[in-house]
Formats: C-alpha cells, sequence, structure tokens
C-alpha cells in the first residue's frame, strides 16, 4: 500500500513539476516571434495548387458557350495562373461557325480568361471552319473583346487569299485584321 501510494505521489509529482514548467514557458516566450529556418519556408515565387491532366475550362455567355479551352496537362497555381500544355481553345461562333486555336504551351489567367499560348515544336495554329488558317510563333488571346494578338511574324491562308507580315491584331474568326508591318499579300480568284 505504501509502494502504491510514493508511486502516484510521485505521478503527481511530476505532473506538477511538467505543468509549471510549460506554463512558464508559455509565459516566456508568448510574446517572441520566432522565424522559420530557411529549410522550411515555401519557396518565393508562384505557389503550385494542383497539378492535373485534362484541364477545361469554359466560358457562356447567355446560358451558350462561347468559348473552352482543352489541355492535356495543367498546373494550377495560388496566383490564379494555369500553365498549359497541349492547348486547344475552341470558340463557338452564334451562328454556327468554330474557330480553333492550337498550341503546345500557353500560360492563361483563370479569372479573366486571357491566355498567351507558345509554340514548341509545331506552330501555333488558328483554324476556322470557313477555311482559314494562320500560323505563328506566340498568340495572345483577350477573352472579354474576343481578340488575339502577336508581334511575330505570322502567315494566313485562305480559300481567297495569303497573307503575311509582322505583328496581327484580329478578331478571332480572323475577318478583320489589323496588320502592323511587312504586309504581304497574294488575292486568288
Amino acid at each position: 500500500m505504501l509502494r502504491s501510494f510514493f508511486r502516484f505521489f510521485s505521478v503527481l509529482v511530476l505532473f506538477c513539476v511538467l505543468a509549471g514548467v510549460l506554463y512558464g514557458s508559455y509565459r516566456l516566450l508568448r510574446d517572441v516571434d520566432f522565424s522559420i529556418p530557411s529549410l522550411f519556408r515555401p519557396a518565393p515565387g508562384k505557389r503550385l495548387l494542383i497539378s492535373m491532366n485534362g484541364f477545361r475550362f469554359a466560358q457562356t455567355e447567355d446560358g451558350r458557350v462561347s468559348w473552352r479551352i482543352n489541355s492535356s496537362r495543367t498546373d494550377l497555381f495560388e496566383s490564379r495562373e494555369a500553365r498549359l500544355k497541349d492547348v486547344e481553345i475552341q470558340f463557338l461562333e452564334p451562328d454556327g461557325r468554330k474557330v480553333v486555336l492550337l498550341g503546345e504551351t500557353g500560360l492563361m489567367d483563370t479569372l479573366n480568361g486571357n491566355a498567351t499560348i507558345r509554340r514548341g515544336a509545331r506552330e501555333v495554329r488558328i483554324v476556322t471552319s470557313d477555311g482559314y488558317l494562320m500560323t505563328t510563333n506566340t498568340l495572345f488571346w483577350r477573352a472579354d473583346d474576343r481578340v488575339v494578338t502577336t508581334k511575330d511574324p505570322f502567315k494566313v491562308l485562305g480559300k481567297e487569299i495569303y497573307l503575311e507580315g509582322k505583328g496581327l491584331s484580329a478578331d478571332v474568326d480572323l475577318r478583320k485584321m489589323l496588320v502592323e508591318s511587312n504586309v504581304k499579300a497574294v488575292l486568288q480568284e
């Protein structure tokens, strides 16, 4: 009996000492600012939130899908930026026409839908359902006004025209274009 009382008493004393040390440490260190060692800090810059295979993103206007983007691989970052691989953006016109923008890599702002598409082994391409093909090295897509731009050299081939130049701003369906320089055009019958 005396042995169990001694054991109980020593556990109680140990518990009180431990509680006193913890409370004293809390009182002593409660206003101290600890910095995290650089080894445990996240890397500076963009933080990756999720990486996925098979990414799809669509925008609707008046209940109708106006454009959608597909990518074989996507990394989404904390900054709301998406890094895309094997990009396809489909523009669906109200009159039934379809325009497809194709590229190997791209960056997209998921808040406003703007995207920059860059070439890899193949050029960036725009293909329209009414027979136009445009090729260039990079394209910037502004989602709200449905305009593509490039500062690079480009080529447009259609049923009735061959056009090349440097620097372009165009409606996504390539019906209205503004070329900055070095324009060469061949009209065909």
